[in-house]
């Protein structure tokens, strides 16, 4: 392919564009407090990360916290193109010119992906070097940028492969691989991690060139675009009304089970509608993570009794906190939508069924991430920081329904 300065004009635009789109939402989002509340979270982090520096426990997991961070960013190869549908019609035919505007999105993408990684692979560092530190620094960092320049040309040779089930599998292999790669540099001395690396990249070229590939994948890109564009309104949202998005649906049975449970019947109308929407929607996937990261470093912080057990404390409180700000938007769902006016409903109870989802969820999730906080610490003979933890939940859990219902008048009141 070559290029065309034309394009790669239309590349700038189109950038410049969704950046003058975003800003009020950016504006918007910075008056909400929520700045102030990532600040809290970024010192409470610091705090937490140098008492663990200087205090490293004996039976610390070095190659396994290496592994999980490292992985994650060196993985993650997402792509912005700024495709729209209306391409595959005016800019198709122009395909075989597209090489310089693909080369923009590329650097403008890998540089910030590179950027992240070097900053996890830098706070993993002193941690590494607390422990048996097989390889050295340099070394290693030579290997982290190789295998995260790996993994982008393993992504797009992902997007350009034409079946979805082959694009799945590969990519799951290839985080596989990144990890194993990882454990090898970490754990093994440097000859044996390298001999291992050679038969790993050489048997990972040949399986890329099995799979049938489209030149330029017009379809996977847009689709991308749409995703990553969605994930912005999404958070946005969360603070103010944004432009109405095509919604995507999972099935998630593994969730979906629990909506058999809900007897059918007038009074438990918006408790359905609610409960399948937040099972259902990205909301949904979100908060999983979000629970499930928050269980994984409490029990780290709480394991290692880390600020003699209020480390897993503050912890507890962010993830509490971002998992009910995610729980938050669920109110706005459908709240512009028009079915609600033509189907007979039973609106007087819409407000005190969705307090009832909310409470549920909010209510097992702060649980869960609270038997986190308390088993560790409680086997440890630390007892106050538990009960502290959950003396705050319980505080958060008794005033938030109110907090819900002035927010959902106001709602209201603006439409």
């Amino acid at each position: 392919m070559t290029s065309d300065p034309k394009l790669e004009k239309m590349w700038h635009q189109r950038a410049k564009a969704f950046r003058e789109e975003t800003l009020p939402y950016f504006r918007y989002m910075g008056q909400s407090g929520f700045p102030a509340f990532m600040s809290l979270i970024i010192i409470s982090s610091a705090i937490g990360y140098i008492n663990l520096i200087r205090h490293m426990p004996a039976n610390f997991p070095f190659a396994a916290v290496g592994v999980i961070a490292l992985t994650l960013v060196l993985c993650w190869s997402p792509l912005r193109t700024w495709l729209a549908l209306g391409d595959t019609v005016f800019l198709m035919p122009r395909e075989a010119k597209m090489s310089g505007y693909l080369r923009l999105s590329f650097r403008y993408t890998t540089r910030a992906c590179f950027i992240l990684a070097a900053l996890v692979f830098l706070l993993y560092m002193p941690i590494y070097n607390q422990g048996p530190a097989i390889s050295g620094g340099w070394l290693l960092a030579v290997i982290a940028a190789a295998l995260k320049s790996g993994n982008v040309w393993g992504a797009w040779k992902e997007r350009q492969m034409t079946w979805p089930s082959m694009r799945r599998l590969m990519r799951a292999l290839r985080w596989i691989a990144t990890a194993i790669l990882l454990t090898a540099w970490l754990t093994c001395p440097v000859w044996q991690a390298a001999i291992f690396s050679l038969l790993v990249v050489a048997l990972y070229s040949l399986l890329y060139r099995l799979p049938s590939k489209h030149r330029f994948p017009w379809e996977r890109l847009i689709d991308e675009e749409a995703r990553t564009r969605k994930r912005y309104y999404v958070f946005f949202g969360l603070f103010i009304d944004v432009p109405t998005l095509p919604s995507s649906i999972s099935k998630r049975s593994y969730l979906t089970w629990v909506l058999r449970l809900i007897r059918y019947s007038n009074r438990n109308t918006f408790v359905y509608l609610y409960a399948a929407s937040m099972f259902r929607t990205e909301m949904g996937g979100i908060i999983l993570r979000l629970l499930f990261l928050g269980c994984l470093i409490t029990y780290w912080f709480a394991d290692a009794v880390s600020l003699s057990g209020y480390g897993s404390v503050i912890t507890f409180i962010i993830f509490m906190g971002l998992i009910a700000v995610q729980l938050g938007g669920l109110r706005h769902i459908h709240r512009h939508t028009v079915w609600k006016h033509v189907y007979p409903l039973p609106e007087t109870q819409r407000t005190q069924q969705y307090l009832k989802v909310d409470r549920t969820a909010m209510l097992f999730c702060t649980a869960l991430l609270w038997l986190f906080v308390a088993l560790p610490l409680l086997f440890s003979g630390v007892y106050v920081p538990a009960l502290v933890a959950a003396g705050l939940a319980l505080v958060y859990l008794a005033i938030r329904p109110s907090r819900l219902r002035k927010k959902l008048s106001m709602d209201e009141d603006e439409d």
